[in-house]
């Protein structure tokens, strides 16, 4: 009963600990890059049109991932219509929690109760996570999809039931839907390296993985043979570019973010921020002999997914997140029963003594930015134009909340000394709950009141706003094609497209300065956005003659 009841308040205060990260913010902080604004149009169109089989874009193309995201997000949006930037977030954040609780189940059931806390705390609070967690993209979906997958397995493989394959069959199936058929082969990749290293051929036969994958594609493949249906040649092209292109060639995929196999290293070591320097407590439950299987499986989970991911040409931080729940788990296995002594116990404690300084670091940034002060002032000469007004309206907002900036950093000056302790006496739990408070602490104060200044200063949203007072209510409204993902969001209505759909009285059109300057006789705007995109400058509203040309 005594064990019950602790794991129910651990489990309560984990999603309570996810909404503070998770929810901060979201409502908030407009967009002001493409990728959230244009997935949000899909799901708006979804509504508008009520053709919710393939999500399309708002001109009738196929979009360019599956449907699972999409699906929750327009019911989200249909739920929060007057809160478009929180519903569009909202899945993410159910399925980042999600996530956690399915990591922090498998690694009690595989590693013990005490490996469970700390493993949901370092996926909860590890920066590419909560990122993911916050932002309306399909990315997270893929990652809670197969998180589920992992955790499932990972627990049957410690003596779970058989319900447990049910669950990972479901976990791969919806990751199918969420970002396409790499949810079928990171776990036979992963598998089939399991079996190899363990020189065990019927392995993953015993754990039923041709029937779980064999399930998963056939539920998933419904959508897929719907979608075909439906869509054709149209939908077979989308499929091919995002799943076999950008896998072989970014520039035939169009998709760019082409990278060396090494550029992962490095986007995984950020991503895993601030539980990076803590990595070697993640092999010891790989050290021990003999070897769990749980902690074989994830280390085969995470070493299957880099390998992929190094071989193909597109690279992304994100593409990560598959494999953040396996080394959390180990991280937590690590915490929970560490090594008394020897070369990971060394090389634990040696990176761990950075925690200290960098919390009296963080701590000094923020007691002078709560003073009025502007750290970031001398790298201002090296910044981008773009950077140096995220840096300018980073001190605004913390110059209008100095209070808060102030709490925040004597709270983590005073936290380096209980970290340092803990290190040098290897009280790696205490480490590990004194890190994610100040994750969680940082996080929520950057997402609940920095970003979304700094989003404000880079966003059409009040612009957009302003056009809708200034263009009468039954006036049409152009813009020239293809418009940015985010100006066609934040529009009062649907966009015309100018000049080809050019009437005889003037028209009100929104065009960036490079647009206007090239017109032959450009009119003066009537009003301007204080946003400028680089090499487009600022966007402007214009009335212009009926027989003016673009």
């Amino acid at each position: 009963m005594r064990c019950g009841m602790r794991a129910a308040r651990e489990a309560l205060g984990l999603v309570v600990v996810c909404a503070a990260l998770y929810l901060a913010g979201t409502g908030t902080t407009p967009f002001y890059t493409r990728g959230e604004p244009r997935e949000g149009l899909v799901a708006r169109e979804m509504l508008a049109s009520g053709r919710w089989l393939v999500p399309e874009r708002p001109a009738g193309e196929v979009a360019r991932k599956p449907p699972l995201y999409y699906w929750l997000a327009a019911a989200c949006l249909r739920a929060l219509p007057a809160e478009p930037e929180r519903a569009l977030r909202l899945p993410s954040a159910l399925a980042g929690t999600a996530g956690v609780l399915a990591t922090w189940a498998a690694a009690r059931r595989a590693f013990g109760a005490a490996a469970g806390l700390p493993a949901a705390l370092a996926l909860a609070t590890s920066f590419e996570w909560a990122r993911a967690a916050t932002s309306a993209r399909v990315d997270m979906t893929l990652g809670a999809a197969l998180a589920l997958a992992f955790a499932a397995w990972a627990a049957a493989v410690a003596g779970g039931r058989r319900g447990l394959f049910v669950a990972a069959a479901a976990g791969v199936a919806l990751g199918t839907l969420a970002k396409g058929p790499v949810a079928l082969v990171l776990p036979a990749l992963a598998f089939a390296g399991l079996a190899a290293a363990r020189r065990d051929a019927r392995l993953p036969i015993r754990l039923h993985v041709p029937c779980v994958l064999a399930a998963a594609a056939v539920v998933a493949g419904a959508w897929y043979a719907a979608a075909f249906a439906a869509e054709g040649g149209a939908f077979l092209r989308v499929v091919a570019r995002e799943n076999l292109l950008r896998f072989v060639d970014t520039a035939d995929a169009g998709t760019g973010h082409a990278h060396g196999a090494a550029y992962l290293v490095g986007l995984g070591l950020v991503g895993l921020l601030p539980w990076t320097p803590l990595l070697p407590l993640a092999a010891v439950p790989l050290a021990r002999r003999p070897r769990p299987l749980a902690a074989a499986l994830a280390a085969a989970w995470v070493l299957a997914g880099t390998g992929f991911f190094a071989l193909a040409a597109a690279k992304r931080s994100v593409y990560l997140l598959p494999l953040f729940p396996a080394v959390a788990m180990l991280l937590g296995a690590g915490v929970a029963d560490p090594p008394a002594g020897g070369r990971l116990a060394t090389t634990a404690r040696a990176l761990a003594r950075a925690y200290a300084p960098a919390a009296l670091l963080l701590a000094a940034v923020a007691g002078a930015y709560a003073a009025g002060l502007d750290p970031a002032a001398p790298l201002r000469r090296w910044l981008r134009p773009d950077d140096a007004a995220a840096a300018a309206a980073l001190l605004a907002a913390a110059r209008a909340h100095r209070g808060m900036l102030a709490a925040l950093g004597a709270g983590t000056a005073g936290a380096a000394v209980p970290i340092a302790r803990a290190v040098g006496r290897a009280h790696w739990r205490r480490v590990a709950v004194l890190v994610a408070g100040l994750a969680l602490a940082w996080t929520v104060v950057f997402d609940g009141v920095v970003h979304p200044a700094i989003a404000r200063d880079r966003s059409l949203a009040s612009f957009m706003a302003e056009v809708a007072r200034l263009v009468p209510p039954d006036a049409p409204l152009y813009a020239s094609f293809p418009p940015d993902p985010e100006l066609r969001f934040y529009a009062p209505r649907p966009l015309w497209h100018w000049p080809a759909d050019g009437g005889a009285t003037a028209r009100r059109v929104l065009l960036w300065e490079d647009e206007w300057r090239r017109l032959a006789d450009p009119p003066a705007p009537l009003a301007a956005s204080a946003v400028r995109r680089p090499a487009r400058g600022r966007l402007l509203l214009l009335d212009v003659p009926p027989d003016q040309k673009g």
